[in-house]
């Protein structure tokens, strides 16, 4: 089968949950998901309907009590916590919802960042830093600090910063969440952008219509459970 073929996500039977005391909570309930590379796609669902607990298993950031994750051919459940950093590092972007700029860097130290913990030169980091904020309108504020940035500059930033080390996969939780109308119109060109350019797959969290509609696709949660369109 070709590699095109091939989904770049799976998830079979992805069941999950969390124990207060004695008691065990699902968030999900045997969720079933293939995302193709290159796709455009969103999980839209109301807040507690375990959006976001979705995507952190997909990047690996913890397994699942059931089922099975499959990312870029690689099966996430093998690989245990020191592992699966190294995977989310080397093939997922993660864009949040309140930016997770690092305060002490500069713009480009924060962009550059992902590709040196790659073990990129740093002159070569750099390069692809300097050319990832000017794609985003930003190439001429390279020195200044997440601080002095507005909310939306802030998450143009973001986003460079996950495609720096160009991931299979950018996955962006709440992406406009915290941002006036206008400028989560601009973040989400940005995104569809940078999708379209690369060929990285895209899984926005969201629980708004609007968002939705940037995408190709739509994957709905309700109470844990995949709602077929």
């Amino acid at each position: 089968m070709r590699e095109s073929a091939v989904p770049l996500v799976r998830l079979e039977g992805v069941y999950h949950a969390y124990r207060d005391g004695a008691r065990e909570h699902a968030v999900l309930r045997g969720v079933d998901i293939t995302i193709a590379r290159g796709e455009r796609v969103a999980l839209l669902g109301q807040s507690g309907s375990g959006k976001s607990t979705l995507l952190n298993l997909i990047a690996g950031i913890e397994p699942p009590v059931q089922g099975r994750i499959t990312v870029a051919g690689v099966d996430l459940n093998g690989l245990d916590e020191h592992a699966r950093t190294v995977f989310r590092r080397h093939h997922v972007g993660f864009v949040y919802q309140f930016f997770n700029l690092v305060p002490t860097l500069t713009l480009l130290e924060n962009v550059r960042l992902p590709r040196e913990l790659n073990g990129a030169r740093p002159a070569e980091a750099l390069r692809v830093a300097a050319d990832l904020l000017t794609r985003v309108g930003l190439g001429d504020r390279g020195d200044a600090y997440p601080e002095q940035l507005s909310g939306g500059e802030q998450q143009r930033v973001a986003i460079a910063r996950a495609l720096a080390h160009r991931p299979a996969l950018l996955l962006a939780d709440e992406p406009t969440g915290s941002l006036d109308t206008q400028t989560g119109a601009q973040v989400l060109a940005l995104l569809e952008e940078a999708a379209r350019t690369d060929g990285t797959a895209l899984l926005m969290v969201t629980h708004s219509e609007q968002v939705a509609q940037a995408a190709q696709r739509v994957i709905r949660l309700r109470d844990g459970v995949l709602e077929r369109a």
